[in-house]
């Protein structure tokens, strides 16, 4: 009896914490983390995977420790390893934000912005249409999955209770925002061109025949003029999201072999 009561012990020691990595996964990732998924639904998605990843988990060289704090401590580090894999995920999403920003502020829609609840942020609204389309986007790629795939392979390159801080990795990571606003401007490069050609015609205009406002006719030239450049590059949109979707996984298994 003493035996297999141990064992279980042990085995639901392992499950709290590949259930709390999990957790921070899920907390931090684009659109899984987003407030239009139920509290439930996330409690639910984190319990399923940590128990078909618990049986999966590679034996331990030591078994875990018994007392409260230690195994506090090794939480601490599981839900690191998680929030992290999820904030490198998130570095294209925010990209996304910074391109429409810029858009907005070219097109005229700077003054208006509109709350998107995944990112529970004032986004603009071009940010909050192409947010969309991404997030169908990775829906539709099964994205979703390969996150959840990306952290179960963890296991078997960072063990349970083994992370450790590596300074240099950290600031690995922070230099990687970096991409965040070379992506944006990619993003917002068609429309940004486009417009940068429409205010130099109208500025000969206005230098030929003063008489027109250009005041007055500006904006719905520039409204109009994003909105088809827009709808024209949505192609070149989309490849340009698979690069990005390439990069952030290829980013988190760089982190995680830095975390090993």
């Amino acid at each position: 009896m003493f035996r297999p009561r141990m064992f279980e012990i042990e085995v639901f020691k392992v499950f709290l914490l590949v259930l709390v990595r999990f957790t921070g996964l899920i907390v931090t990732a684009p659109v899984l983390s987003s407030n239009n998924v139920p509290i439930m639904a996330k409690i639910g998605l984190s319990g399923l995977t940590a128990i078909l990843i618990t049986p999966t988990v590679p034996a331990l060289d030591a078994p875990l420790p018994d007392d409260l704090f230690q195994l506090a401590g090794l939480a601490a580090g599981e839900l690191l390893i998680g929030m992290m894999i999820g904030f490198v995920m998130t570095i294209a999403f925010a990209a996304i934000q910074v391109g429409g920003q810029v858009l907005d502020m070219q097109t005229g829609f700077g003054l208006m912005n509109i709350f998107n609840p995944a990112m529970e942020t004032q986004v603009p609204i071009f940010g909050f249409f192409l947010f969309l389309i991404a997030a169908l986007y990775l829906l539709i790629t099964d994205g979703h999955a390969m996150m959840i795939r990306a952290l179960a392979s963890t296991y078997a390159d960072i063990p349970l209770g083994g992370f450790v801080a590596n300074p240099k990795l950290l600031f690995e990571v922070s230099t990687w925002g970096r991409v965040m606003f070379i992506d944006g401007f990619l993003i917002a490069a068609p429309v940004a061109g486009a417009l940068m050609l429409a205010y130099m015609t109208m500025g000969l205009l206005g230098r030929l025949i003063p008489q027109i406002h250009l005041f007055v006719i500006g904006f719905p030239i520039t409204i109009a003029l994003g909105l088809l450049v827009v709808a024209l590059s949505l192609s070149v949109y989309i490849q340009l999201l698979d690069g990005m979707f390439y990069r952030m996984f290829k980013d988190v298994d760089n982190l995680i072999r830095g975390l090993a």
